[in-house]
């Protein structure tokens, strides 16, 4: 076995040995959560978009989470085991104990509020999720925190709207594709939409918060207009009567 130096105490560095790790391994990972949003930082974001990210979140390919486990074994990892023997086949939850630190991973599928397939999307970028994927995964909270708040509003001022194919933007086709199938993700990622145009007491410059606000209606008027399933219509037809997501349980602790 090749000795691995232990976790760093850096978040973002970390995240990169991880990947590097993994990708050697041809384990097919990518990240997601907060330390994902900290990778798309390409021009300096306001301070009120700042922040400090703490545990590690992965995606990773079907059928390719035994290979996982290995090399997070390998590079100093510790594994739930009741956790992980009990919700392995679709999710696993590891500690660095050193950093104390968690790291959390999701085999094929992100099921949280809502369920985000992910399994063919993995390739799109070579270290997270598609931003799109991004925005989706923060978007899908229905109780949402500051926290998730800000890396939403993040994205949004660090990508431009465009189709998928125009590289790394946010991807509009990929939000309709999503949200005009399920009218329950349509519901709780609108609703959030709506909490993106920058309050005043956020402090951010005048010309990010206009970019932010015209973003934002680009991606509202478009996935209002798209074209919904019959499916989509039938339970828009209940509407908010009955509930139309999970409330996932907070995990954690050693």
């Amino acid at each position: 076995m090749i000795e691995h130096e232990a976790p760093l105490a850096d978040v973002e560095a970390e995240a990169g040995r991880v990947l590097g790790a993994a990708g050697q391994a041809n384990v097919l990972v990518r990240l997601l959560g907060g330390t994902a949003v900290g990778l798309h930082r390409h021009r300096p974001r306001p301070p009120a978009l700042e922040r400090r990210y703490g545990d590690i979140d992965l995606v990773v390919k079907k059928g390719q989470d035994r290979g996982l486990k290995r090399v997070l074994a390998d590079i100093g990892y510790v594994p739930n085991r009741s956790f992980n023997n009990l919700h392995g086949d679709r999710r696993l939850l590891f500690y660095d104990e050193r950093n104390g630190r968690q790291l959390d991973v999701f085999i094929g599928t992100f099921r949280m509020c809502h369920t985000l397939e992910l399994d063919d999307r993995l390739e799109l970028h070579p270290q997270t999720l598609a931003p799109a994927d991004l925005l989706l995964t923060k978007l899908q909270i229905v109780k949402i925190n500051a926290k998730d708040m800000v890396d939403a509003l993040a994205l949004v001022l660090d990508h431009e709207i465009a189709d998928e194919r125009m590289g790394d933007v946010i991807g509009l086709d990929r939000l309709v594709q999503v949200t005009s199938r399920d009218w329950g993700w349509y519901t709780t990622f609108m609703d959030n939409l709506g909490r993106l145009a920058p309050a005043p007491d956020l402090g951010l410059p005048q010309t990010a918060a206009e970019e932010i606000a015209e973003r934002v209606t680009a991606i509202r008027h478009a996935l209002e207009s798209a074209r919904k399933t019959m499916q989509w219509r039938a339970r828009a037809a209940v509407g908010r009567r009955v509930p139309w997501y999970e409330l996932p349980e907070e995990i954690g602790g050693g």
